[in-house]
Order: structure tokens, then C-alpha cells, then sequence
């Protein structure tokens, strides 16, 4: 057992509250620091699928041909920053059999380095990324178009005007989409909805830290 964790299963619930069967033996472990509540990771118990693996492996790729490292080792290296950072009590994992959250979380995890970083990627992220607001955030935070990762301007999905000067408006909750300028231009062409339908993109809404990161008026 890692200290400070273990593993059971569910043995009943009757709407209201789990019953649980964890295995353990060290009552003196109990006794000498005063055990009396616990905290439960349930996880979902879908095994990662072919296609979450794959999307793993082709971001750790993409990571490596830029850091120069490689692939097996700058996986290892990846999981370990992953868990450095996770606060749910997730231990080391494989990706032959880890659960679906897991990997959707690790998945997101490499996308957040990738976007930080501006890594080349083969495959657009917008098509790899299993939470969405989360990318789209981490693309305006850093200025990268959602769509192909290039620079990116900020393009406001509610407009704020002609002729108003944005340095007065409060932005707080404005519905925005990080794109490059060939891709802001392709939704002046196209017109907002044909655009998003055609990337399967949806605007995210600033919130304050956001609004400061861009530096506009809250």
C-alpha cells in the first residue's frame, strides 16, 4: 500500500450512501494517527479505448520530436509531471489498461504543454482534445489558434462595436475564439455559425483571469 492509500470496492448502495469493503490490517496504523475520516477516488471503470491510446501516443510524438527526447522516455517523464499536479489522488498508471478518466485527463494534460509551449503537432488539437473549454482556454491564455496552433489574435464572437474603443468596454463574460488570421478571416467569410460548424468549435466566455491575461478591461 502507498501511505495514505488504498484500494477496495463498492459492496452496496442504497441511494443515499456507499457501503465500502477496503482490506487493511495495521490497526495500529489507525490507532497512532487518529483515523476517523477518509476521502473515496471512484473511478469509472471503463478501461482508456483504442482511440484515447492513440491520441496519447501520437501527442507524446509530436512532444518528443521537439524536446528531442525520446518517446518512451519523455512519456515516463510526462506521466510523472501529470501526477506531480494532480490534486484526486491518481497513482501511477499504464496506458495498456488505465481507466478512461485517466486517460482523458492525461490527454488534456499533454495538450496543456503543447498549447504552453507551441509544439508542432501533426494532428490538429482541436481533433485530439477530449475537454474543450479547457483547450480553448489554455489557446486564449496563450494566444494560439484553436484550430491549427499558429499565433493567435482574439476573435470576438459578440461583437463590441464599431467606432466604441476597447479599452472602455468590459469584456467580463464576452464569448471569444482564439484564431490565427487566416482563420479569423475565413469567419468574416464565412459568417459565424458556418464557421463553427464546420470546425465543430464553440466560443468560450472570459472570465477575470482571462481578461487579464489579454489585459482587457474587466
Amino acid at each position: 500500500m502507498e501511505e495514505g492509500w488504498l484500494s477496495g470496492y463498492i459492496q452496496d448502495y442504497d441511494g443515499q450512501a456507499l457501503t465500502l469493503v477496503v482490506p487493511f490490517s495495521d490497526s495500529e496504523y489507525l490507532k497512532n494517527h487518529s483515523v476517523t475520516e477518509c476521502s473515496v477516488r471512484v473511478e469509472d471503470g471503463r478501461r482508456i479505448s483504442v482511440v484515447q491510446r492513440r491520441k496519447v501516443y501520437a501527442l507524446i510524438r509530436d512532444i518528443a520530436d521537439w524536446t528531442g527526447y525520446e518517446p518512451q522516455e519523455l512519456k515516463e517523464l510526462m506521466k510523472y509531471d501529470f501526477l506531480s499536479q494532480c490534486e484526486d489522488g491518481t497513482q501511477y498508471f499504464s496506458l495498456s489498461d488505465t481507466d478512461m478518466t485517466t486517460a482523458r485527463k492525461f490527454i488534456t494534460h499533454l495538450i496543456d504543454f503543447c498549447v504552453t509551449n507551441a509544439v508542432p503537432c501533426k494532428v490538429s488539437l482541436l481533433k485530439q482534445c477530449e475537454d474543450i473549454e479547457r483547450y480553448l482556454y489554455a489557446c486564449v491564455a496563450n494566444r494560439r489558434c484553436a484550430i491549427c496552433g499558429q499565433k493567435a489574435e482574439i476573435h470576438e464572437v459578440e461583437r463590441v462595436g464599431m467606432g466604441r474603443d476597447r479599452r472602455k468596454i468590459h469584456h467580463l463574460g464576452q464569448l471569444v475564439e482564439p484564431l490565427c488570421r487566416i482563420h479569423h478571416n475565413e469567419v468574416d467569410r464565412l459568417g459565424q455559425k458556418s464557421f463553427d460548424e464546420k470546425y465543430h468549435l464553440q466560443g468560450i466566455r472570459l472570465d477575470e483571469t482571462l481578461c487579464k491575461i489579454l489585459r482587457w478591461k474587466v
